[in-house]
């Protein structure tokens, strides 16, 4: 079973959500250019691409390396390639993508030189005794960077490297080299990540080893991701004047199964989130949103009858896809799940995306679709609590 963040909204006020309906259809055959500035360190970039929500854009040098997911509501598009590394004049190549993986533009151009590293969000401080130089090199998932360093008083080393497409929550590697190439020390660090303060948050046992989807592309895991869209999500219930629990607000937390449907029966909640990413190695091609409920269980026939449960979860799924413009995906009666099968009010299991489809994997980590994510869900909510008569 998956990783989870669980969901029990006690009470829901009115709330009136408005889908962002931009369209997200490929542009395969525009013309367009990138627009580019370039600075010691920094390369600003800008293109158009008018029927585009989402572009994938990755950069390069000699010493520096990134990628990341743009949004855009009209399709321009704008951003920046941080190279700390990049001290000479270098050249850059930059690309941009659909997030399928089908390139659309991509220019060259020279980047100018500066002999001090970049700025950045890495801090680090160190000390190599007799080494006037040292190279340091940065690697996340999404970025990586090689910069020579050379020692201030008694052989100190301080600074910061940028490192923004490194997502929270992931490793950066650290590796201290001498200019000859060998390792001086090597380690990890992870990118900060502080969900928001806020009450009624329940957590579980420390974390054991679970089965769970990872991004193709992005390298994330899935406990990372609903982490993310699930504080969103609490916090965009609770505006709306909903008491929401949820089940953890950190990694290194686990909930078992049967603590999934205990919970929220102590708490006589009126619905369960569960939220998950999906996987499918065998067909990196699948895509969708899809909502589990349970269909046998002795609960389940206590809280609604096989075609209300149909009728509830075929309505989570359209308003999700209704605020996303993701239109795959399916609803789904069945008995696998033991945290749907034991909840005694109406239990939902969300497969947001497949990871192991590349522009799902990307949508899923950009704040801008997660924000659409969110927002089907609480639209789901709402129209749920008005089928069970909980508000007008």
């Amino acid at each position: 079973m998956l990783p989870e963040r669980g969901f029990f909204v006690k009470k829901l006020a009115w709330l009136l959500v408005f889908a962002m309906l931009c369209g997200c259809a490929p542009a395969w055959a525009e013309e367009a250019a990138i627009r580019t500035e370039a600075s010691p360190h920094a390369v600003r970039y800008s293109f158009d691409l008018p029927s585009l929500a989402f572009a994938y854009v990755t950069f390069d040098t000699k010493n520096d390396e990134g990628s990341r997911v743009l949004y855009s509501p009209n399709g321009h598009f704008e951003g920046v390639c941080d190279l700390p590394g990049t001290v000479e004049t270098a050249r850059l190549g930059l690309n941009v993508y659909a997030l399928n993986g089908k390139q659309l533009l991509q220019t060259r151009l020279d980047v100018p030189a500066d002999p001090t590293a970049g700025d950045g969000g890495i801090h680090y401080r160190f000390r190599v005794p007799g080494r006037d130089s040292v190279v340091l090199r940065c690697k996340s998932p999404q970025e990586w960077h090689r910069i020579t360093l050379y020692a201030g008083a008694n052989y100190l080393y301080e600074g910061d490297v940028a490192m923004p497409c490194t997502y929270a929550d992931d490793a950066v590697t650290i590796t201290v080299l001498t200019t000859s190439g060998n390792a001086l020390y090597e380690g990890s660090v992870l990118m900060p990540y502080t969900p928001p303060a806020l009450p009624d948050t329940l957590t579980g046992d420390t974390l054991r080893g679970v089965t769970m989807a990872k991004g193709v592309e992005t390298k994330r895991m899935e406990s990372q991701l609903v982490l993310e869209i699930g504080m969103q999500l609490r916090n965009a219930l609770m505006a709306q004047g909903a008491s929401v629990c949820v089940t953890r607000d950190m990694q290194d937390t686990f909930v078992g199964m049967l603590e999934r449907s205990d919970i929220p029966n102590s708490i006589s909640a009126d619905f369960v989130l569960r939220l998950h990413c999906n996987s499918r190695s065998s067909n990196p091609d699948v895509q969708g949103i899809e909502v589990y409920s349970p269909l046998m269980s002795s609960y389940a026939h206590q809280v609604a009858e096989e075609a209300e449960y149909r009728r509830m979860a075929e309505t989570m799924l359209q308003a999700m896809q209704d605020a996303t413009g993701m239109h795959k995906g399916a609803y789904l009666l069945n008995d696998n799940y033991v945290g749907n099968n034991w909840s005694r009010m109406p239990s939902f299991l969300i497969e947001m995306g497949y990871m192991t489809n590349m522009e799902e994997d990307l949508l899923l980590s950009c704040p801008a679709y997660q924000q659409r994510l969110v927002q089907g869900m609480v639209q789901g909510v709402i129209e749920l609590a008005r089928m069970r008569g909980l508000i007008d």
